[in-house]
């Protein structure tokens, strides 16, 4: 897998991140970058909200 080294340097998880924002930065990551999956408990969470997002980190 290939990292997008620009997005990844231009956008940061915030230390201490809440649930919340955790999940905005995987969203924005699975639609930039390539480099790793997103982990299972952040895909399920956004399963759970109902968050409707079509990436190949969130088709499992």
């Amino acid at each position: 897998m290939k990292i997008n080294k620009e997005w990844h340097s231009k956008h940061r998880m915030p230390a201490n991140a809440t649930l919340d924002q955790r999940i905005q930065w995987h969203i924005q990551h699975a639609a930039a970058c390539a480099c790793r999956e997103m982990p299972p408990s952040i895909r399920e969470e956004i399963k759970k909200r109902k968050i409707g997002i079509d990436t190949p980190h969130t088709k499992r």
